[in-house]
């Protein structure tokens, strides 16, 4: 079942799902910590080519680039990531 927190996405805010591929047996210890990260609003693992898909709700695309470049992807157990930015 998907872990979500309530929030209020504040205006000017937006939305992305990042799709995150995970060394093996790897998953659990990165859904934690992705659970507990502040701009993180939904955490679900998945069966098939993804790992994990994460939602986010974030100030703008250079917060987005540096969350995902500094934060998820410097992760040594994440190998690949996708982004998708919602368009409403």
């Amino acid at each position: 079942m998907a872990k979500k927190r309530e929030k209020n996405k504040e205006k000017g805010e937006i939305g992305a799902f990042i799709l995150i591929r995970v060394l093996p047996h790897k998953e659990r210890g990165i859904y934690e910590k992705l659970e507990k990260m502040k701009k993180v609003i939904l955490v679900n693992e998945l069966f098939g080519e993804w790992d994990i898909i994460i939602g986010v709700d974030i100030s703008n695309a250079k917060e987005l680039d540096t969350f995902v470049s500094e934060k998820i992807r410097k992760m040594k157990e994440i190998g690949l990531t996708s982004t998708m930015i919602v368009a409403r």
